[in-house]
């Protein structure tokens, strides 16, 4: 299969052909993935654009920060924090096991049994609301029991990954550091809660893999490996002190992928991967505008893409959901376009004249706008030397960094560049388009990278083919896959990577709450500093999350009110803390 597999590629000039590792498995992809699952996905990021463009000057400053911050002991954080969660995890499995196992009992017909078994209390469990917002149409209640029924039939424990946690992004409007934080020990304390529900309930228990894919995305973001590498531990020794190990595991998605794959497979993927970035530069290079994104990326989603998501050799197949209209203009400006926006404009443009948001065009679009605030900028340096230590982000760092997220839907001349100029630090000159002009570049790089790999790995179907009979939990919902929320029904759009963690704390209890920072800081939220950890041990197992905090002043923590935590009141408040 080597010798087959090392056949030379051909340059297309849309799409790079495929060798036989690819073509195989995609033809297996297009059989079991819909066209929806193959597309590429990410987060949106519009909400955060409209939140800075209204706030681009809330960002606290360092003096700022340290005289609004409240400092705590790392050891009583952790000795109130920890034992509240672990707790929790156990409370709420226990609740979610016996609702799991009633609703089952209502749902007999559904299933088409007499008697509940093992399989369809799992699957109740997977369809529980307080996880899960998985549709209908994506996921049937007998679908999933049968794919749990599998894994039973097999001897083997019922398998759930889920891809996520890639990293904290340097990006000073989601946080004030890149290491993890409350935000994401409380998603993990959910992840942990469903894998010991699941496992009380089956009889060859659970393995929950945490696929942590911030390496995979690292071609596309940019972030540093080291930085990378100690976000993965961080999460690792929290899955160890909420006492999940037997149930749940956080593993790096390359290291897992290359298990799978093996060497020359994997050279294979890289390969392709490479390919099917310079096709979609070559391609879709033309139609961006750095000098005016919006209007560029709107006539780039409305370019149809003749092979989709699919590639030059895929059969015909049902075509992915199209993306709303506007859904691309983080100004909202033209939310309705219909007739008169990209469509109507532009309704010729592209070498097939087609309106298709859903395709490969609409990705990148989107995929802009979403990685403009998580891209590791190398035109504009954060001064972070002695990674992953040391304070993030300076404050002419942030201000340039808010001003150009705030500016970024702006043409930067001509009609509509009117308004606020960018701020540009280390010598340049306020009205110098240069540095801007570089960051659109840089950004429309980074998505350009972010959706090939993601198409490279759909088009290899890895995690089907990697894990056949396990059940994928997704941030985004699809068909086919389970749509997993990683924090509480507040906050279930934001996710741990991309914000800060925090408490509200004013009605008599601690409500974990999910963030970006530019919102946490405008409302006048306090920062929560750890010390201790950094001078007594920080190294050691037990304290180096928190001294990887401490060392980088970042907050482990946002409260809207400081008064339990200089009271002494906070652990009593966390007494009945919900995940």
């Amino acid at each position: 299969m080597s010798t087959a597999m090392s056949t030379a590629m051909s340059t297309a000039t849309t799409e790079p052909s495929a060798p036989p590792l690819v073509t195989s498995r995609r033809e297996r992809a297009l059989r079991d993935l819909t066209a929806e699952q193959r597309r590429s996905q990410i987060s949106d990021g519009h909400r955060l654009i409209r939140a800075v463009r209204t706030r681009p000057f809330q960002l606290y400053s360092a003096r700022r920060h340290a005289t609004r911050a409240v400092t705590v002991d790392a050891e009583e954080w952790l000795a109130a924090v920890m034992p509240a969660l672990r707790a929790a995890v156990s409370r709420t499995a226990s609740a979610r096991l016996d609702t799991a196992l009633a609703r089952a009992r209502k749902r007999m017909n559904e299933y088409g049994v007499r008697r509940v078994g093992s399989a369809e209390a799992v699957a109740e469990a997977l369809s529980d609301g307080k996880w899960f917002r998985t549709q209908r149409a994506h996921m049937g209640r007998a679908e999933l029991r049968d794919r749990v029924a599998r894994a039973l039939r097999h001897g083997e424990p019922v398998e759930l990954v889920f891809p996520v946690f890639s990293r904290k992004p340097f990006s000073p409007v989601k946080n004030r550091g890149v290491a993890p934080d409350t935000a994401e020990l409380h998603s993990l304390a959910r992840c942990a809660a469903l894998a010991h529900t699941v496992a009380a309930l089956s009889p060859t228990g659970c393995r929950f893999t945490v696929l942590a894919d911030g390496r995979k995305y690292n071609r596309a973001c940019g972030t540093p490996g080291p930085v990378v590498a100690a976000y993965q531990d961080t999460l690792r020794r929290w899955v160890t002190d909420l006492g999940a190990d037997g149930v749940l595991r956080v593993v790096d998605y390359e290291e897992w992928v290359a298990r799978g794959l093996g060497a020359a497979d994997l050279g294979t993927r890289e390969e392709y991967y490479q390919r099917r970035t310079a096709a979609l530069a070559d391609r879709y290079g033309r139609l961006f505008s750095a000098h005016a994104p919006r209007e560029s990326l709107e006539r780039l989603a409305g370019t149809a893409d003749p092979h989709d998501a699919r590639g030059p050799h895929d059969a015909p197949g049902p075509r992915g959901t199209p993306a709303p209209h506007g859904r691309h203009d983080p100004h909202g400006a033209h939310g309705a376009h219909g007739a008169h926006g990209a469509h109507g404009a532009h309704g010729a443009h592209g070498a097939h004249g087609a309106h298709d948001p859903g395709g490969v065009g609409g990705q990148l679009a989107h995929t802009f706008w979403s990685i403009a605030t998580s891209v590791h900028y190398t035109a504009l340096g954060t001064g972070h030397q002695d990674l992953p230590d040391g304070p993030c982000y300076p404050d002419a760092y942030q201000e340039a960094y808010a001003l150009y997220v705030a500016h970024l839907g702006r043409p930067l001349t001509g009609p509509g560049a009117g308004g606020l100029l960018p701020a540009a630090p280390y010598g340049r000159a306020a009205t110098d388009p240069d540095l801007h002009l570089a960051l659109r570049e840089e950004a429309w790089e980074a998505a350009c990278r972010y959706v090939a790999i993601s198409l490279t790995d759909r088009d290899l179907n890895l995690v089907r083919e990697t894990a056949p009979r396990a059940v994928k939990l997704t941030i985004h919902g699809k068909p086919g896959e389970l749509h997993f929320t990683t924090a509480a029904s507040r906050d279930a759009n934001m996710t741990a990577q991309h914000s800060t963690g925090g408490y509200a704390l004013r009605d008599g209890r601690a409500r974990p709450t999910f963030r970006y920072r530019i919102e946490r800081e405008a409302a006048g939220e306090t920062p929560v500093l750890l010390h201790g950890a950094a001078g007594r041990g920080g190294d050691g197992p037990h304290l180096l999350p928190q001294a990887r905090l401490e060392r980088m002043q970042q907050p482990i923590a946002y409260v809207d009110d400081p008064a339990p935590l200089l009271d002494g009141t906070f652990p009593r408040l966390l007494e009945d803390l919900e995940i």
